[in-house]
């Protein structure tokens, strides 16, 4: 991944753990698709996944408490549903985390992925700078 391919491919494989660790059956999970994946990318999951659990420890070490992911998954409309999935991930307990809760801990600690932030893309989509 060169530099202008890195944040296409952090979205993408974002969307990808995203979407398989909701464990459903049309899906292979993540742990079948780590090693199909190249040297770089498999460190960029790596990396992902490290991430999202910092989130969900900050997130529990402030007392917020996280909610089912059973809702989401309930959704009919295929083009929402989808759009939940890749949005949110399911933890093994259950409890979902979404991008929103990604981008209060990277406003509120300050940390974001190398290279990637998702308040940085947000304020990208919104027309605003993050400065």
């Amino acid at each position: 991944m060169d530099e202008h391919g890195y944040a296409p491919a952090v979205r993408v494989l974002e969307n990808v753990q995203n979407l398989v660790s909701h464990g459903l059956d049309e899906f292979r999970s993540p742990e079948d698709i780590r090693p199909l994946l190249g040297p770089r990318s498999a460190i960029c999951w790596d990396t992902l996944n490290g991430f999202w659990n910092d989130v969900a420890e900050w997130r529990l070490h402030n007392g917020v408490p996280m909610e089912s992911s059973a809702p989401i998954l309930a959704v009919e409309n295929e083009e929402l549903r989808l759009l939940l999935l890749t949005s949110n991930r399911t933890l093994p307990t259950g409890e979902k985390l979404g991008i929103a809760d990604v981008v209060r801990y990277e406003k509120a600690v300050g940390a974001s992925l190398p290279e990637f932030g998702h308040l940085a893309a947000a304020l990208g989509v919104a027309g605003k700078s993050s400065s």
